[in-house]
Parts: structure tokens; C-alpha cells; sequence
């Protein structure tokens, strides 16, 4: 390439053509180079271009199972400030939530789930994490309710001091009571 030519990075749009063309190519090629590599290649053997599904999966499990000091000390030296971080990133944060939105990404990956899976990995793994991870998260947790349990009592209080002779009355209060809590979720969280 030449000192000043433009570089051409290409849209979705046109990314999603080159790949529906390779994909049909697979389809017709189940043993495309793109797919098993080149195992006679000369002089070496190259790779798929990306490992398939048991070979990734296998190589990400061991990365996993041995890195967990790695991770730990990760996260107690972060590369940069986190929260800094994700304050700097507040209007890409929002792009791509209208992004989302916009192309209805939220169905179509519910439309991908496996229920099935989902409710294993959640009775298993789930409830193994859940159960260490609620001890762990004790001081944070104390913390929070220190700034919430007042407001709730708050929200509570006002819901009780509404009147309860009737239905409507009654259904009034339970309604008061969800918007009381909703509220102290939106000023807990500093939103609007």
C-alpha cells in the first residue's frame, strides 16, 4: 500500500454479504479450507481460520480453569480506573442501547435462547454463586441497604398511611407501594 491511500473498513451491511457468501460456500464445502485449515499445507500445516465449536470450547474451558489467580490479581491492578471508564463511555453506552433497540436486537437474542440450557446452567452454576456470592458481597451489601432501608421505610410508611376501607382503596396502596419502591430504585441509582 502506498504512504496516503485510503483505507477501506467495510460497512455491516457489506460484511453481511461477504459472509452469506462464504457461509453458502460452506454449505457446499463442508470441508472448506476456511473450516479444517490446510492439514497438508506446505511446508506446515495452517489452521482454520477460526476453531470450531468442541475446539473452542475445550480451549477456553482450560484458559478458564487455571486462570483464576490471574484474574483476581486483574482486577485488584485494573489497566485503568473503571468507573472513570464507564462514565467516558456514557454516550457510546447509549448509541448502542438505540442501536439495539433500532435493529430489535433484544427478541432476536431471546429468539437464540435455549431454555433448557438456560435453566441447567442456572440450577447448577447459578446456584453455586449464588450461595458464595452473596457472603461475598456482604460489606457492599450492608453499604447499599444503609442508604435504601430508610428510604423504603419511607416508602412503606406513606403506602400504609393511606386509607384501606375498600378495593379500590387497597388496590390504591398496593399501587402507591410499587411506585414508592420504584421510586427508590430511580434515586438510588441517581437517574431521572
Amino acid at each position: 500500500m502506498t504512504a496516503g491511500a485510503a483505507v477501506h473498513a467495510p460497512s455491516m451491511a457489506e460484511l453481511a454479504e461477504q459472509i452469506a457468501q462464504k457461509m453458502r460456500e460452506y454449505n457446499e464445502n463442508p470441508n472448506h479450507g476456511d473450516l479444517i485449515g490446510r492439514p497438508d499445507g506446505n511446508p506446515v500445516q495452517i489452521r482454520p481460520a477460526f476453531p470450531d465449536a468442541a475446539t473452542f470450547t475445550k480451549r477456553l474451558v482450560e484458559g478458564v480453569q487455571g486462570a483464576g489467580q490471574r484474574y483476581a490479581e486483574g482486577v485488584r491492578a485494573p489497566r485503568a480506573n473503571f468507573l472513570e471508564r464507564a462514565k467516558a463511555s456514557n454516550a457510546a453506552w447509549k448509541n448502542g442501547v438505540q442501536a439495539a433497540v433500532a435493529g430489535d436486537r433484544f427478541a432476536a437474542g431471546l429468539n437464540k435462547v435455549n431454555a433448557d440450557e438456560a435453566i441447567e446452567t442456572a440450577a447448577t452454576l447459578g446456584a453455586q454463586s449464588y450461595a458464595a456470592g452473596v457472603p461475598g458481597r456482604q460489606a457492599k451489601i450492608q453499604r447499599i441497604m444503609t442508604e435504601v432501608a430508610p428510604m423504603m421505610a419511607a416508602a412503606v410508611s406513606a403506602a400504609r398511611a393511606l386509607p384501606a376501607d375498600n378495593d379500590a382503596q387497597r388496590e390504591a396502596r398496593a399501587i402507591a407501594m410499587i411506585r414508592g419502591a420504584r421510586a427508590v430504585g430511580i434515586s438510588r441509582r441517581g437517574g431521572k
